[in-house]
């Protein structure tokens, strides 16, 4: 009797495939698709969740990279029936600004292992499973799916379904899987070097040579992975992760190796490499990775530069450094020669300055780390440094002590050595203390510079600079502006004295900002480090004739202010973003990720987004006029709003990766979603109450 139900129940499932229902979550199309119509009790069958994904749209592999989350289910079923792990396909390759992301776009099957137990009863069967997706454009949301199919259980052969069979067939021949290939890793150079032999490769075609890690952490996503190849197999060299940073390398470097238009796991251990793997050369590459889309040319890009540099002059953050000029030029305001000699080599200053800054950013970011404009203030051994050099301006202008004719070159001929010289690195410096705040232009000029080859991102920085440069530059060859100023004496020294208090400003707000990044011990340091500072540039001071043992112990007092400086390390406590301590003026906010900016939308709210850090002048100057006022908390609770806060004081990946997406190097960035809008409104770098008020407002109107 079993076996006639089963015959009269196979005849039927011939003419009708299994049953399912494709759900839309809102941008992909999921459904359960079987490869058989009939499945044998005690056997192995194999349905697969298939996504039909939204152009331009795309869900992740079990390795996200540098963001994102796997695709997930979780199933429910009849008693003794249970279900394996997704059969990965390959993934793809995602780059996103400086981040580089494994998923899929378009349409993929993920076969799925369900094991029959051996006393099922012939007859329909229905299996339920609950999918859970991040579907990534320029934003993620977070979508779900409930999802059956109903298969039938009979003996015999199993009956290939008529509409999904062929295809999660393929899926499962085209999946990696090992194929005998012998794989081991070492390091080199405190990089993982992946050596793999076997007979898939000899002479197989090696173009786009990659490996996908199984586990995140192991490897930097975004950095270029070079390969050597051999008559037997090929040797990759691998970015190493964050894993290899903290010491705690893999026992087994795992993942998918993908060489051609074919896809190997591979399982390698340490150890020395197979014969046969190198000495061949590099083989051709076929995944040059694509550079963001941006508005901008060229001409424009560099225009806005010049623009962003000339307005830069007016940001907060250089005041003590532009003061500290203004206290060299008023000594030779008539020495016209010596003036203009003065001011060129402040801007040759500002010039080298910006083109290696920029030449760092460019190496860094082809190493894959995440960072733009301002990166250097991210680091707390930097900042401290900073703050030590500030401290050496500003009591070398109170005039503590002298360094050959002054750090300015004031009281001296400019055409001298020395002064020229101190005005070279007063750009230096002015440069070093610009990078903390972000001019109008600015951003959209160096969000251009993003996936850009290295020569464009040094034109652009050099316009930076021609613009932040100009204005000083243009005033020593002016005489007649010059001539406005009183002749040399006596205020010259008052007035340099005075201008001191800017630099002590100056230093006194970086120690906040490294408050910021560090622990208590950090900070701790870095304030023992000025006190020794001070005390050895007030023995240098005092150092006159051949009382040489005073130079000896003052430059072994810098020496260890130094060693100190260099020894503040970011705080451990928790990543940046995590909400501070509320303000005088309390406008409630949470910290930004996208998941929560995702979830708010998904629930119809507007958001505001501030992307910011503790080293940007120009966030905090936005927080304090525009951002923390009544008008704009009143704003948010009449559009019933969400204020998000991304903290980019500490590097930050996924921060990192929302600049790039609107085509931003660097912080601020001000962003507005309405509900149902596609993109957000970005708002000016420069705010005021009423502007983020009426764009929340504009928000909640078309929300309504």
């Amino acid at each position: 009797m079993r076996a006639f139900l089963a015959a009269v129940a196979a005849v039927f499932l011939f003419a009708a495939p299994a049953l399912a229902a494709p759900v839309n979550t809102g941008h992909l199309e999921a459904e359960l698709v079987a490869r058989d119509l009939t499945i044998a009790p005690g056997s192995t069958a194999y349905l697969a969740l298939r996504q039909k994904i939204d152009k331009g749209w795309h869900t992740y592999w079990r390795n996200p990279g540098d963001s994102g989350e796997p695709t997930r289910l979780d199933w429910t079923l009849p008693a003794g029936w249970s279900a394996g792990d997704f059969v990965w396909a390959t993934p793809q390759r995602l780059p996103i600004g400086p981040l580089t992301n494994y998923g899929y776009s378009g349409e993929v099957l993920l076969p799925v292992a369900i094991t029959v137990p051996a006393g099922a009863a012939p007859g329909p069967v229905t299996l339920k499973a609950r999918a859970s997706f991040l579907v990534c454009e320029d934003i993620c949301i977070p979508e779900d799916a409930d999802l059956s199919i109903t298969v039938t259980v009979a003996d015999g052969t199993p009956v290939a379904d008529p509409k999904w069979g062929q295809a999660v067939a393929e899926a499962l021949a085209a999946a990696p899987k090992p194929a005998g290939l012998t794989a081991t890793w070492r390091l080199e150079g405190g990089k993982p070097v992946l050596a793999v032999a076997g007979a898939p490769l000899k002479g197989a075609d090696m173009s786009g040579a990659w490996f996908y890690p199984f586990t995140g952490g192991v490897l930097d996503h975004a950095a270029p992975q070079t390969a050597d190849r051999g008559p037997d197999g090929l040797t990759l060299t691998l970015p190493p992760g964050y894993a290899y940073e903290s010491g705690k390398p893999p026992a087994i470097l795992d993942g998918v190796l993908t060489v051609g238009d074919k896809a190997y796991e591979v399982s390698a251990t340490q150890g020395p490499p197979p014969a046969g793997v190198s000495g061949l050369g590099p083989p051709p590459e076929a995944r040059a990775p694509t550079a963001p889309a941006s508005g901008l040319g060229l001409a424009a890009a560099i225009g806005f530069a010049i623009l962003g540099g000339l307005i830069l002059n007016l940001m907060p953050c250089v005041f003590p450094v532009l003061s500290m000029k203004a206290a060299a030029l008023a000594g030779h305001a008539h020495e016209p020669r010596g003036a203009r000699a003065q001011g060129l080599a402040y801007g040759a200053g500002v010039l080298v300055s910006f083109l290696a800054l920029a030449g760092l950013l460019i190496v860094l970011q082809m190493g894959g780390a995440a960072i733009g404009w301002g990166f250097q203030l991210q680091s707390p051994p930097v900042v401290a440094m900073l703050a030590l050099l500030m401290t050496a301006v500003a009591l070398n202008m109170s005039g503590v002590f002298e360094v050959g004719s002054s750090l300015q070159g004031a009281g001296q001929g400019l055409a001298s050595r020395q002064g020229l010289i101190g005005s070279f690195f007063t750009g230096a410096l002015a440069v070093a203390v610009a990078s903390p705040c972000t001019a109008p232009f600015m951003g959209s000029a160096l969000g251009f510079t993003l996936g850009q080859p290295p020569l464009v991102t040094l034109a652009v920085f050099a316009g930076l600079a021609m613009g932040f440069a100009a204005p000083f530059v243009i005033l020593t060859f002016i005489p007649a502006l010059l001539a406005l100023l009183p002749r040399p004496g006596a205020w010259m020294d008052v007035l340099r004295k005075l201008l001191a208090f800017p630099m002590y400003g100056a230093v006194a707000w970086l120690v906040w900002v490294l408050s910021q990044q560090t622990d208590a011990p950090g900070l701790a340091l870095a304030l023992m480090a000025l006190l020794l500072a001070a005390f050895g540039f007030w023995l240098w001071g005092q150092a006159r004739g051949a009382r040489r043992w005073l130079q000896l112990a003052a430059a072994l007092c810098l020496i260890g202010a130094g060693a100190l400086a260099l020894m503040p390390r970011a705080a451990a406590s928790g990543p940046a973003g995590t909400p501070q301590a509320a303000s005088a003026v309390d406008v409630p906010y949470e910290a930004w990720s996208p998941e929560r900016l995702a979830a708010l939308r998904a629930e119809g709210r507007p958001v505001l987004v501030n992307f910011t850090a503790a080293w940007c002048v120009t966030c905090q100057v936005n927080e304090k006029v525009a951002l923390s006022t009544p008008e704009v908390a009143e704003a948010l609770k009449g559009a019933n709003a969400v204020y998000l806060k991304g903290d980019w004081t500490r590097r930050d990946p996924a921060i990192a990766a929302a600049l790039a997406e609107h085509g931003r190097a660097g912080v601020p960035l001000y962003l507005v979603y309405a509900p149902g809008a596609a993109t957000p409104r970005v708002l000016p770098q420069l705010l005021t109450p009423g502007m983020v008020a009426e764009a929340l407002r504009d928000a909640a109107k078309t929300g309504g």
